[in-house]
């Protein structure tokens, strides 16, 4: 699991266990700039900043997002689960996959919509978070999912949003990744009309649409905190995505060979010290 979590930039991050008050709805789409946002948000905010990141190894996860993936959490279990999790605000899949129903659960709360140019979008998916979820579908990743079952855990319990249905309806019927795989041109659309759709719905005195290189000063005034000394947080680039990726490849190779090998020694063993039985027919 901790090789999950690197690959989509984990981290060490706030742990809350004060109660707090749920205040800002992410409304970004991965890649744009959500990871240094959560770092960010985690220096301005009292409680936690949900994120992919926690998904991968929350408890709480584990439980509440396949049930939220069958459809089957209600108003209350969200409020539950944001409540037990200790989060002042979300940003990033899989909570942005529900910014309209949290928007409607918490009416007090403020709505970030992360933006970035969306054919560098497209390029940065496409090149980092795309090709995890492509490798660890494939047979080479077989070792890793074996280990994750043996170990009793899930490989991401809220990996299903990337391919999940949207508030955009049946143009995308395959989600965020269902757009990607479709070519540049589909992606940027998809791009396009979730930023449109989050403006149009949202009220303007509830909503910034940001950019990571705005800085400190825009958030800091939408949410009403001070400023804090030092730059903007600049984490989870594509360049770091894509050494961590060939990391996991070397890793799942490395535990191919070593499961071959203990077949090989295994079977060496039964045939020259063990000895197979005989058979014989009269």
């Amino acid at each position: 699991m901790e090789l999950i979590e690197k690959l989509v930039g984990a981290k060490r991050i706030k742990e809350q266990e004060d109660e707090v008050e749920y205040v800002l709805i992410g409304a970004g789409l991965p890649r744009t700039g959500t990871s240094s946002t959560l770092t960010a948000l985690e220096q301005l905010l009292p409680g936690k900043c949900h994120h992919m990141q926690r998904a991968l190894k929350g408890e709480g996860d584990a439980v509440f997002w396949p049930k939220a993936g069958r459809g089957e959490v209600l108003e209350e279990d969200w409020k539950h689960f944001i409540k037990c999790e200790g989060l002042s605000a979300s940003v990033d899949f899989p909570m942005s996959l529900y910014w309209k129903d949290l928007m409607e659960m918490y009416p007090n709360a403020k709505v970030l919509l992360t933006v970035r140019d969306p054919n560098k979008w497209y390029l940065s998916v496409k090149n980092s978070i795309r090709k995890v979820g492509a490798f660890i579908d494939s047979w080479g990743s077989l070792p890793l999912r074996l280990a994750f079952k043996l170990t009793g855990k899930q490989a991401g319990p809220a990996l299903y949003t990337v391919n999940a249905p949207t508030y955009l309806g049946p143009k995308y019927p395959h989600g965020m990744y269902g757009a990607i795989d479709a070519g540049e041109e589909t992606a940027v659309r998809f791009f396009n009309d979730w930023k449109a759709q989050v403006i149009r719905e949202v009220p303007a005195d509830r909503l910034l649409v940001f950019e990571v290189k705005q800085g400190w000063a825009p958030l800091c005034k939408f949410l009403g905190v001070t400023q804090p000394e030092g730059p903007f947080p600049n984490t989870n680039d594509t360049k770091e995505m894509q050494q961590n990726i060939g990391m996991l490849k070397k890793i799942s190779f490395a535990l191919w060979i070593i499961g071959a090998t203990s077949i090989g020694v295994s079977a060496y063993f039964l045939r020259n010290f063990v000895g197979l039985p005989t058979i014989t027919f009269n």
